[in-house]
């Protein structure tokens, strides 16, 4: 629910919408929900199905990431729900879900995202 000062969602309830990674020809599925024109901040629903690697990249942003469901695999560690992981903008990383289950978090930036593969 939308209005002039706050803006709430179910994230069960968020439809997503297939993404085709230009780089790894798979795809993962996700929802913009907050997309901040003044900061370029972005907020969106992610869900990596299970095997789904971001390969290593670097971002020229910080971000972060809260796990809904699944195990979320990083360059920093496997994270389970209810994890907060925040990556500072810069270091070279990679993120994804296990082979076992789909991982579906919260994503969040500072600003915006870009992708620069390695």
């Amino acid at each position: 629910m939308e209005n002039s000062s706050a803006i709430a969602f179910n994230c069960d309830e968020i439809i997503l919408e297939e993404h085709l990674s230009k780089k790894t020809g798979k795809t993962l599925y996700q929802k913009i929900v907050v997309d901040d024109p003044d900061t370029g901040m972005i907020v969106k629903l992610l869900k990596y199905p299970k095997g789904y690697m971001v390969p290593l990249h670097t971002h020229d942003c910080a971000h972060g990431c809260y796990v809904l469901k699944g195990t979320l695999v990083t360059s920093e560690g496997n994270y389970g729900p209810g994890s907060f992981i925040w990556f500072k903008e810069g270091p070279s990383m990679y993120h994804g879900a296990g082979e076992e289950e789909d991982a579906v978090v919260l994503f969040i930036t500072n600003k915006p995202l870009n992708m620069n593969y390695l």
